[in-house]
């Protein structure tokens, strides 16, 4: 593994901002780091940290439930819907996962006009009930962190020499995914060696806004000539990367980066994270745009975001043996 290339690190603030030179500038730092990398950090985002805090908060509060009710909260990972754990064949528990969507079921989606023709895609959330404030306190993460996402679409636009409001109507009715992570603690032998506790993948949707705290740096994005570089904890920063739906939108010049999750170098180390993966809508036709297609021509075909996600999620499942990714 190296530390080198560095993860970039944007400070966005022009974004909010009406100085055209300093957005302008803004811009061309996302473009290279979305082209050269797939992955960064972004500062200045606004995202107020008491409600980034009082989500890890909230989630400890999960791990702290009795068993029984804990389990309760269990389901299948291809429901991508409450409570997973990812146990090892030693018995030992690599990754718990709490996994919701910002419909919480058929009916608010069907509220809101966002089905599509697909409701066997909205499966009901599953909420610890018990924990008073619980719910409200996501929905505080959701619209802080989908907010900070529709910025960031408007970035990427002008960075693709679009309008900036280009996404706007394709991620009007987002179908975005939340994952809220814990590694607790793992075993380590003297002669200690990266285990890896989350397969090495690339996100399915638009992008992914992370945000990662813990006692050791376990993300970790592959790189060309590099190897695994370990994405550093920052807790004023989130970490963003390209899905392989954006990445068809750009003719595949913006990769999606394969990464990976590593357990720490003792005993005492763990590592949280939050994952947003934001979704467009579920009918939304995403196929190359004019402005990323050179003399190669168009690189993929049309495909609407429900048939690519029940592509990806086959796929993935049967190499990974569960469903949605969770960085």
């Amino acid at each position: 593994m190296s530390s080198t290339p560095a993860i970039p690190v944007v400070d966005v603030s022009p974004a909010f901002g009406d100085d055209p030179e300093a957005l302008a500038a803004c811009v061309a730092q996302l473009r290279h780091a979305l082209t050269e990398v797939g992955f960064l950090q972004v500062v200045g985002h606004r995202v107020d940290p008491a409600v980034v805090d009082a989500a890890y908060a909230a989630m400890d509060q999960v791990a702290a439930m009795p068993d029984a009710e804990r389990r309760a909260l269990v389901r299948p990972r291809a429901s991508s819907r409450g409570l997973f754990e990812e146990i090892d064949d030693r018995g030992r528990v690599l990754n718990r996962a709490l996994q919701f969507m910002k419909y919480n079921d058929l009916a608010a989606a069907e509220a809101d006009d966002a089905v599509g023709g697909h409701p066997d895609y909205f499966v009901p959330n599953v909420w610890p009930e018990q924990l008073p404030g619980f719910r409200t306190t996501w929905k505080d993460y959701d619209a802080a962190t989908r907010s900070l996402a529709g910025t960031l679409m408007g970035l990427f636009a002008l960075a693709m020499g679009l309008p900036r409001d280009f996404f706007a109507e394709p991620f009007s009715k987002d179908v975005t995914l939340f994952s809220v992570n814990l590694y607790p603690p793992q075993p380590v032998d003297d002669d200690y060696v990266e285990e890896v506790v989350l397969n090495p993948h690339a996100d399915s949707g638009g992008l992914t806004v992370l945000h990662q705290r813990g006692t050791y740096e376990g993300l970790q994005v592959r790189d060309a000539a590099a190897g695994w570089v370990t994405v550093p904890l920052r807790e004023d920063a989130f970490v963003i990367n390209i899905g392989h739906l954006m990445s068809r939108w750009t003719n595949g010049r913006f990769p999606a980066t394969v990464h990976r999750v590593v357990a720490g170098p003792d005993t005492s180390a763990e590592r949280q994270s939050i994952a947003m993966f934001f979704l467009p809508n579920i009918d939304q036709v995403v196929a190359p745009v004019d402005t990323m297609v050179g003399a190669e021509g168009a690189r993929f075909l049309p495909i609407t975001a429900y048939d690519w996600q029940e592509q990806f999620m086959k796929e993935y499942v049967l190499v990974n043996s569960y469903a949605e990714p969770v960085s």
